[in-house]
């Protein structure tokens, strides 16, 4: 189980590596990952799974769902992840996903 964090204001970043939060910047104060590739990185992922949707190809679109899920967990990609799950016709994850901070999968 993966928990579903949202950073506290725009400003903030989490890092996906080692989880600190930190004001923006291109690194990451604790373990120095590159977080300017790991936000490219999520927009490529949302990218992705938009276009996997729209070809219906929903287990490809969960696929990129979850990476940006892992790689940024906010809201949009709660979301994103909750209507893959619906494309999936995996209507237990969606459940959970839709009605609660937490992610199953």
């Amino acid at each position: 189980m993966a928990e579903f964090t949202a950073p506290p204001d725009p400003a903030t970043v989490r890092c996906p590596t080692c989880r600190a939060e930190q004001e923006w910047a291109d690194t990451c104060r604790r373990c120095k990952c590159d977080l300017r590739e790991a936000a490219a990185s999520y927009l490529q992922s949302r990218r992705a799974c938009l276009l996997h949707l729209h070809a219906d190809r929903p287990r490809a679109a969960r696929l990129a769902a979850r990476r940006c899920r892992d790689l940024a967990a906010s809201a949009e990609s709660h979301r994103l992840l909750a209507v893959a799950a619906l494309r999936c016709r995996d209507w237990a994850a969606a459940t959970v996903l839709a009605l609660g901070p937490t992610v199953e999968e």
